[in-house]
């Protein structure tokens, strides 16, 4: 969307708006930025910055790639000296530290911002308030928390990551509407509709990384890209028993153009890498549900804080019995088959009273499909 647009509509709908609803204006602009980013500047969260003057937006931005400007700094270079007495919109609480950029705090003081709207501390130890609090102590006015909860899901898998030194872990499942993943005759090209598809590259867009198990590599050799225009290309993982993988697959011929791994149970705890350029990640633990956990750590050390599982049965399964899937994906295509390979498989079944069920749940609809997404909690 571009920044005449915003300039167009903000001055022709402020008129006839309380200030309330300009400040939620602007800042669902700042949102739509940060969305626009997202997938892009990992290991960083995706944020927008959007600057207003009278009424007006003068400028807007986003979070470059990783190294690159800071929603905030975007904007401000876009404003110049017309930044002086305005009020900004964040996403996200601005950066009080040094990192690969400078403090962004620094420029909005410098830049003579009067008045900031943040939708959402940073959780970051580096930053946890301080920078609301230097903001103020320079005498400008901050607010803190409008469309707190939209900013944070937006963000979850960082504030995951950053928090808790782990992956974040999405569960992607296609399924019939009887819960199979594929026919009688392992045949799963295509249970859900190609508006379910295409949503699915964009989820694979907005993750650091997209896995399957040995299986699924086997079976049916996917690529694991995210085939959107103008995309970040994801982390490819495959999970296996051992290092044999079919020298003839996407993955392995392709290994060179993107970061590949293979994570393997058991060993000593340590990251290799192949002659064909996959790294093997040795996860020091022989029980699969224990390796898991060792995996996300690693995953987190290694600045992949998002993945998305995409399969198989026995992959999805074990993370969600490990308890470490963190946002399930579920979309149904509008198919019965009746007998077919179950989407979940558990090791041992869960009661009625005791069983996982989905939290704050959203619900899409691609053409005759359904999709149900939610974090998955033991009741």
């Amino acid at each position: 969307m571009s920044l005449t647009y915003f300039i167009i509509v903000s001055a022709k709908e402020g008129k006839n708006m309380s200030d309330s609803e300009k400040h939620l204006f602007f800042m669902q602009k700042a949102l739509d930025m940060a969305h626009e980013a997202k997938g892009t500047t990992f290991p960083n969260p995706a944020v927008g910055a959007v600057i207003v003057s009278h009424n007006r937006v003068i400028a807007h931005g986003a979070t470059e790639k990783c190294g690159g400007k800071h929603a905030e700094i975007v904007a401000l270079h876009q404003a110049g000296d017309n930044a002086r007495g305005s009020t900004l919109y964040v996403t996200l609480e601005p950066c009080c530290h040094h990192g690969r950029t400078s403090p962004c705090i620094d420029s909005i003081i410098s830049h003579g911002i009067k008045r900031v709207f943040v939708a959402m501390e940073d959780p970051n130890p580096l930053v946890q308030g301080k920078s609301i609090k230097i903001l103020q102590n320079e005498g400008i006015e901050v607010n803190v928390g409008l469309l707190a909860t939209e900013a944070t899901r937006l963000n979850e898998d960082f504030l995951w990551d950053i928090t808790q030194k782990k992956a974040w872990i999405t569960l992607k499942l296609a399924l019939t509407l009887d819960g199979k993943i594929a026919d009688y005759k392992g045949d799963s090209k295509w249970i859900t509709s190609s508006q379910s598809r295409e949503f699915v590259q964009l989820l694979r867009k907005r993750h650091a990384a997209v896995g399957v198990g040995i299986t699924t590599l086997q079976m049916d050799d996917p690529k694991l890209t995210a085939r959107c225009e103008k995309t970040f290309f994801p982390a490819r993982i495959v999970f296996s028993p051992d290092e044999t993988l079919p020298a003839n697959s996407f993955f392995i011929r392709n290994a060179s153009q993107v970061r590949s791994v293979v994570v393997l149970r058991g060993g000593e705890q340590r990251i290799e890498t192949s002659s064909d350029g996959v790294e093997l990640w040795h996860t020091g633990e022989k029980d699969p549900l224990r390796s898991l956990h060792s995996f996300v750590a690693m995953a987190h050390q290694q600045h992949l804080s998002s993945i998305l599982i995409e399969g198989g049965q026995r992959l999805g399964s074990l993370f969600l019995q490990a308890g470490l899937v963190n946002r399930i994906y579920l979309f149904y295509g509008n198919k019965i088959l009746g007998r077919g390979k179950e989407g979940l498989l558990f090791s041992s079944g869960l009661s009625i009273d005791k069983c996982i069920t989905l939290e704050n749940t959203e619900h899409l609809v691609f053409g005759s499909d359904i999709m149900i997404t939610g974090k998955p909690v033991l009741s």
